[in-house]
């Protein structure tokens, strides 16, 4: 069961109906939900105080505390026990199914310099994908034995072949570059390059986009309380309660820095970088 708290502030009046109002005992109200075989308990306090007391919410949440579902804008106390449900295995399966849509639909996608990094290892299966696309692809890792049954595949499957390194230079020759991971080092790229990552503060470039918005499958919609984005709440889904066919889902449009794209229209602007290459 996954369990998710809100929070309601009640709007104070003034005066003695101020002061009456901040009397008020604070309420717990909570709703318990079904759908597609998930349940969801949504906790939502309502306080009159204008703050929250947690130990009211202990026995109703329980040891669900340290991976509530609730907003980024709830902060708990550091010995509370109580944490955010955070994951980045969603996150990282989005940015993986946006990339492949993307070479999926490209007319010479065997044309295109592509890049990935995965400093852990923990992609290396991604890189047979994208190698039934591209000719040329370049992986930044410190974990190349990760890569070593992979690139035999390849091989035998696919007669293709990948550079393995851990020098990040190599991605200023990238056409395209994919993060599926956090990374935690200033990544060296061309001005032009598209990047596909999965957290705001990665990179440092004008085409980086890090956000994945999606369609909401019916009857999770219901679910969901209403202040949670939809890919946050598809994360726990995915995570928590083993809604792994979640993990197949091309989002809807990739976000970056205040610009929105789809999976056409990055995929016209790599074309449009093939042309420019063709033509110098």
């Amino acid at each position: 069961m996954l369990t998710a708290l809100s929070v309601k502030l009640s709007e104070h009046p003034t005066g003695i109906r101020g002061i009456a109002h901040r009397l008020k005992r604070d309420k717990i109200q909570i709703d318990v939900r079904q759908s597609r075989g998930v349940t969801l308990k949504h906790v939502t306090y309502i306080s009159f105080s204008g703050q929250v007391r947690l130990d009211k919410t202990d026995k109703i949440i329980g040891s669900q505390r340290s991976r509530l579902l609730c907003s980024d804008k709830l902060i708990f106390p550091h010995h509370s026990g109580y944490k955010r449900f955070s994951s980045s295995g969603f996150a990282s399966r989005l940015c993986t199914n946006a990339a492949l849509a993307v070479l999926r639909g490209m007319e010479n996608s065997d044309r295109l310099r592509v890049g990935i990094i995965d400093r852990h290892g923990k992609n290396a299966e991604f890189l047979l994908s994208v190698l039934k696309y591209c000719n040329d692809v370049t992986v930044i890792t410190n974990n190349s034995p990760a890569y070593r049954e992979v690139l035999d595949a390849a091989l035998v499957d696919l007669g293709a072949t990948a550079v393995v390194t851990q020098n990040s230079a190599e991605l200023l020759t990238r056409d395209f570059v994919i993060i599926p991971g956090k990374i935690y080092e200033p990544v060296p790229l061309n001005s032009s390059t598209l990047v596909l990552g999965i957290a705001k503060d990665d990179v440092q470039s004008p085409n980086y986009y890090y956000s994945y918005k999606i369609k909401m499958p019916n009857g999770f919609n219901e679910l969901k309380p209403p202040e949670l984005d939809g890919e946050y709440f598809c994360s726990a889904l995915y995570t928590l309660a083993a809604q792994y066919e979640l993990g197949s889902m091309v989002p809807v449009r990739i976000e970056g820095d205040g610009k929105t794209r789809t999976v056409e229209t990055l995929r016209a602007y790599l074309a449009k970088l093939l042309d420019n290459h063709s033509q110098k």
